[in-house]
């Protein structure tokens, strides 16, 4: 079935103060083609980039940082001897545990390092497969242990902006009977486009982004790397994971190509000049299924700055419709241009 990505533009228009001059502003609106929510490329928009010397302060050793140096296993919690054999998860130098403050029913930390402070060129790929490889260990542990984690996700909050409380890297893990909002409309959605349309939306989407080259980024491994046509956020990116039904399915080589991805996203995000971002990889219900792939969305989100200004307002968190400044077909073509 044919996926549609269907966008209106209108102009706003007003007088200058004096009334002698007309002013006009382009305006689009893009429909999500999987969800139908829409989204708004608004000119003018604008998201504050990196100032000189705002991180300083972040950067320096924290004695009272729960993840630095040995304090880690001095001073983060276990997981219960039933749910998992080791009390917390090692691969490389990630480190995953137990989060104390729970957003989901079995919800994790994965600290990325010892080191207190990364700047996005940190972020490599091996420290990203590593901390991919320490989520998928647990979620493994717990499907094993337990049917009640039907859904998963890897979400990073990086810095104040993005909503993170703690500078120090690390990642959340979604372990839950329950999907996010979004998760669940996805799911729906999906499933009805399979049933209507006898395929799965994911590979088509990732199919007809290649074919259209419009927002398309580049093949990795069993990845799709595009930008969105109907943006979350800004300067946002998804990839799709081609040919596994669930996050269960995930290979070290799928993971391999998720983290080389992901790094090169952030070395972009650094050289245009903002060191906050989101990203989230989620899947389908872990019981599978013929419609669903894991993808991951990522975007950036204010540079820190004191008394910054957050870029998500009211349109963002309580429409759930995002304001972007610029299209994706510009994005990709430029991030096309600066690829590794």
């Amino acid at each position: 079935m044919p996926i549609r990505f269907r966008s209106e533009r209108f102009e706003a228009s007003a007088r200058s103060p004096a009334g002698d001059e007309r002013w006009s502003r382009a305006v689009e609106v893009r429909f999500d083609p999987l969800l139908g929510t829409t989204s708004r490329i608004a000119e003018g928009v604008r998201l504050r980039t990196a100032r000189a010397g705002a991180l300083e302060r972040l950067q320096q050793p924290d004695e009272t940082c729960p993840f630095c140096g040995d304090r880690i296993e001095r001073l983060t919690p276990r997981f219960e001897p039933e749910l998992s054999s080791e009390p917390r998860i090692a691969v490389g130098e990630t480190v995953l545990f137990p989060n104390l403050v729970p957003y989901s029913r079995y919800a994790a930390v994965a600290v990325f390092t010892r080191e207190h402070w990364l700047d996005l060129a940190g972020f490599t790929r091996a420290r990203i497969a590593d901390n991919l490889q320490a989520f998928l260990h647990y979620l493994r542990a717990l499907h094993a242990a337990t049917d009640d984690a039907a859904y998963a996700a890897w979400n990073v909050n990086y810095l104040f902006p993005s909503g993170g409380s703690l500078p120090h890297p690390h990642a959340q893990v979604y372990l839950d009977p329950y999907p996010t909002a979004r998760m669940r409309l996805e799911q729906e959605a999906a499933e009805r486009y399979r049933a209507e349309g006898g395929s799965c939306f994911w590979e088509e989407l990732a199919s007809a982004e290649r074919d259209s080259g419009e927002r398309f980024l580049w093949d990795l491994g069993s990845t799709s790397w595009m930008t969105a046509f109907a943006p979350l956020g800004f300067n946002e990116v998804r990839a799709v994971v081609r040919d596994r039904e669930t996050l269960l399915d995930l290979t070290r080589e799928d993971l391999a190509a998720l983290a080389a991805g992901i790094a090169r996203v952030l070395a972009w995000y650094a050289r245009l000049g903002y060191d906050s971002f989101n990203a989230s990889l989620v899947g389908g219900p872990t019981s599978g299924g013929a419609a669903h792939r894991p993808h991951l969305t990522m975007l950036t989100r204010s540079a820190l700055a004191p008394y910054y200004r957050s870029d998500a307002m009211y349109l963002e968190r309580l429409h759930w419709e995002a304001a972007v400044d610029r299209p994706p077909e510009e994005l990709a073509a430029e991030l096309r241009a600066r690829r590794a």
